[in-house]
C-alpha cells in the first residue's frame, strides 16, 4: 500500500544518511576521531563545548544519533504500516545495522582511550599494538555506514509509487542492464572500501599531483621521493603501501565510472522515462565525483571538498543499487507478462 507520509520520511531518512556519512568524513579530515576520549557521552556529557575537534567529532554523534532516531521511526512505522513484507524486513536490518554501526564508533574511541578496552582487545585479537585493531573497527564501521544508507535508499524506493507501476517494454535491454548496474554496485562497494582505507590509513595526499601519479601515468614505485628526515618519517615501505592504495582507488574510480557510464548510456536509449531520469543523476553525480577527486588533490584535502567527494561517493553507491534493483524488476514483470500471455493463449 502506497503511503506518501511514509516514503517522504523515507527520502528524508536517506538523505540524514548521507548527510552522517559527510559529517563522517570531517571527522577522519580534520583528524579529530580521538578528540573525545569518552564514549556515549563527551567529556561526561551530553553538550561539551564545540570548539576545535570535539565540533566535529561531537557533532558527527549529534547527527548520527539523529539519523538512529529516524530509522527507529522508519522501523516502527513500516512494521505498523501495510508495506509488504520486505519492505518491513529491511527496515528491521537497517536498524540493527544502525545499532551496530553505533557500537563500533563507540568502540573505535574506547579503543584507543581506555586502557581496558585495548588490553582486551589486543588480547583478543593477538595483536602487540592498537593501532590495527582501531583501522580494522574504523574501516567497518565507515562500510556499515554505507550500508545502512543503501538499505534506506531501498526502502525510499519500495515505498514509492513509482515502485509499484513500474515496468519497462523490452526484456532484453533491460536484463542487460541490470546485469551492467549490478557489476557498477559491486565496483562502486570496493571503490568505497577503497576510499575508507585512503583516508583511515591517511594516503589521501601521498600522491600529490592529478591526473598523473608523480608525473608519470603510474607511479614510480622504486623511485619515490622519501625524506627519511621527516618530521613525521614513516619507512619506504610503507610509503609504497600508501601509494599503491591512493592509486588503486584512482584507477578503479574509473573503471566503476566506464561500467557505469556505458549502462546510462544504454539506458537512456531504452527510452524508460524512470530508469532514464535516475541514469541521467547518475552521469551527473558521477562527472561531479570526477571533478571532487581532481580537487582533493588539488587543494592538499581541503576539509570541504573531501567531505564533498566522500557524501558524492556514497549517493552513487545507493542510486546505483536503485538502478539495478529497478533494472532487475523491469525483467521480472515483462518475464512475468509475457508468462501470462503465453498461458492465456493456451487457454490454462
Amino acid at each position: 500500500m502506497y503511503s506518501k507520509n511514509l516514503h517522504r520520511f523515507a527520502i528524508l531518512t536517506a538523505i540524514f544518511a548521507v548527510f552522517l556519512i559527510g559529517v563522517g568524513a570531517s571527522v577522519t579530515s580534520t583528524g579529530s576521531g580521538d578528540a573525545v576520549p569518552d564514549w556515549p557521552l563527551s567529556y561526561g556529557t551530553l553538550f561539551p563545548r564545540m570548539a576545535g575537534g570535539v565540533l566535529y567529532e561531537h557533532g558527527h554523534r549529534l547527527v548520527a544519533g539523529t539519523v538512529g532516531i529516524l530509522i527507529t521511526v522508519l522501523m516502527l512505522w513500516s512494521l505498523k504500516s501495510k508495506q509488504p513484507k520486505y519492505v518491513k524486513v529491511l527496515s528491521v536490518v537497517a536498524f540493527v545495522s544502525v545499532v551496530l554501526q553505533a557500537m563500533l564508533g563507540g568502540l573505535r574511541v574506547l579503543v584507543v582511550s581506555d586502557p581496558k578496552v585495548q588490553d582486551t582487545v589486543t588480547g583478543i585479537f593477538s595483536t602487540g599494538h592498537v593501532e590495527p585493531v582501531r583501522m580494522a573497527i574504523a574501516i567497518t564501521h565507515a562500510t556499515l555506514a554505507e550500508i545502512v544508507l543503501c538499505m534506506t535508499f531501498l526502502i525510499s524506493l519500495f515505498t514509492s509509487k513509482a515502485w509499484s507501476n513500474f515496468k519497462v517494454k523490452e526484456v532484453t535491454s533491460s536484463l542487460k542492464i541490470a546485469k551492467l548496474y549490478t557489476l557498477t554496485f559491486v565496483f562502486a562497494f570496493i571503490q568505497v572500501l577503497l576510499g575508507a582505507l585512503v583516508r583511515h590509513t591517511q594516503a589521501g595526499s601521498v600522491i600529490p599531483d592529478f591526473p598523473l601519479s608523480f608525473g608519470k601515468i603510474i607511479p614510480p614505485f622504486n623511485a619515490l621521493p622519501y625524506d627519511p628526515n621527516a618530521p613525521f618519517p614513516i619507512s619506504y615501505a610503507e610509503l609504497q603501501f600508501k601509494v599503491a592504495i591512493h592509486f588503486a582507488h584512482r584507477v578503479w574510480a574509473f573503471i566503476v565510472a566506464g561500467i557505469g557510464i556505458y549502462a546510462s548510456v544504454l539506458t537512456i536509449k531504452n527510452k524508460d522515462k524512470l530508469l532514464g531520469n535516475f541514469a541521467k543523476f547518475w552521469l551527473a553525480l558521477i562527472v561531479f565525483q570526477i571533478l571532487l577527486g581532481a580537487f582533493v588533490v588539488w587543494t592538499k584535502l581541503a576539509v570541504i571538498v573531501t567531505v564533498l567527494h566522500v557524501a558524492t561517493g556514497a549517493t552513487i553507491l545507493g542510486t546505483t543499487l536503485i538502478l539495478a534493483v529497478l533494472g532487475w524488476k523491469g525483467v521480472n514483470s515483462v518475464a512475468f507478462e509475457q508468462s501470462e500471455l503465453i498461458l492465456s493463449k493456451s487457454g490454462v
